[in-house]
């Protein structure tokens, strides 16, 4: 017998290897439609993992900057007393537009799900605003908490990360960012958002 787990890998599998032009728009935030090819594919890989039966999921996705199609997307979840990710990573070269690596992963800790519950994000209602410098193509982040059938989602901007390194949804974006790869300008110097 095929254990769920593998019959989840399969689907969400074959699901990778669709055409990504066939797949419209998808609501985020606020209901916001995204044509953004990383949402596109995390949240239909969430989908699948909601039809299969698992109700702890995480879905974070990171755009390197507005202007561009540059970023990555996370979709993990929690199932029969494990913790798993995909990874979606997305590149828009001059002329063509691709999903450059996609990586599953079995997590060996739960500490996205746990640093969620613990510090009560889903009760935080609103962003932090200080923000030093302004920017017209900021870095964003999304977050989306799935767990049965609860629904938690935000937005934040790469600054506002930058400059509220103490409020509880800067540190949960935190953790589940990739470490250095956000780079916003600072007096003519790049430096990197950890």
């Amino acid at each position: 017998m095929i254990k769920r787990t593998h019959i989840g890998l399969l689907v969400l599998g074959l699901y990778l290897t669709s055409p990504i032009q066939a797949r419209g728009q998808v609501s985020i935030c606020n209901e916001i439609q995204s044509y953004h090819p990383i949402d596109i594919q995390s949240l239909h890989l969430r989908d699948s993992l909601q039809e299969i039966g698992i109700d702890t999921i995480i879905v974070y996705r990171h755009w390197l900057e507005k202007n561009g199609y540059n970023g990555y997307g996370k979709v993990m979840w929690f199932e029969r007393g494990q913790y798993f990710q995909y990874k979606i990573e997305f590149e828009n070269n001059c002329c063509d537009s691709e999903t450059k690596q996609v990586e599953f992963s079995k997590l060996t800790t739960g500490t996205p799900f746990k640093f969620f519950y613990s510090n009560q994000i889903d009760t935080t209602t609103t962003n932090p605003t200080k923000q030093g410098i302004q920017m017209s193509h900021d870095a964003e982040h999304l977050v989306e908490v799935w767990h049965r059938d609860q629904r938690f989602c935000f937005s934040i901007s790469g600054l506002l990360v930058l400059f509220n390194t103490d409020n509880p949804r800067v540190q949960f974006v935190k953790l589940l960012s990739d470490k250095n790869d956000s780079m916003v300008i600072i007096k003519g110097k790049r430096q990197g958002i950890h």
